[in-house]
């Protein structure tokens, strides 16, 4: 029993995570000129929040991680990241869904389903790096597949890809499962 409880969690993470993200083009911009302060830059580089949770599936030397994290209260972002560790580094890259957050989807059915319809396909890609066996930190770069066009047909139905500028998005996460190394307790 011991050795199933200490296999899973080893292969299991789960907690919150918390970031912040800036578009490219305002981000390069805003650190062009040289004469910015680091409060100039910030203010100029359309900074965003993030705020969410994740988990970590790890099987056979590559992990999933699907999180579920809302951006400065006005988007619901689903991104599923797989990739593999190399030491306390990680790389990963996938695809996410963006969607116009309502609170009123989570109680009203028409309000959740007029939330799907908004869903808009980007990927992810980028660096991770695990601190100890609790704390992670995530450096991504957030594109859109534009392309290619506007949308693809994927399961018979039109996914509509985001416009959006691209992003530089840096993130702490918190292990709440700790990766599995626990003492053993003596009984």
């Amino acid at each position: 029993m011991f050795f199933a409880t200490s296999v899973s969690a080893q292969m299991f993470k789960i907690g919150p995570k918390a970031g912040i993200g800036a578009t490219t083009t305002n981000l390069q911009a805003a650190t062009a000129d040289s004469t910015n302060t680091l409060v100039d830059i910030y203010d100029q580089a359309n900074v965003s929040t993030q705020i969410g949770a994740f988990a970590r599936l790890k099987l056979f030397g590559f992990y999933v991680q699907p999180e579920v994290m809302i951006t400065s209260l006005n988007d619901l972002d689903i991104p599923l990241m797989f990739g593999t560790k190399l030491g306390p580094a990680r790389l990963m890259a996938g695809p996410y869904v963006r969607m116009a957050f309502d609170r009123d989807a989570l109680t009203d059915a028409q309000e959740r389903e007029t939330m799907i319809e908004s869903a808009k396909y980007g990927y992810q890609a980028g660096i991770g790096l695990d601190i100890g066996k609790r704390l992670i930190v995530d450096l991504r770069y957030e594109g859109n597949f534009t392309t290619f066009g506007n949308s693809a047909n994927v399961l018979g139905a039109d996914r509509v890809f985001d416009t959006g500028d691209p992003q530089l998005i840096l993130s702490v996460g918190y292990s709440l499962t700790g990766g599995g190394n626990k003492k053993k307790r003596q009984e």
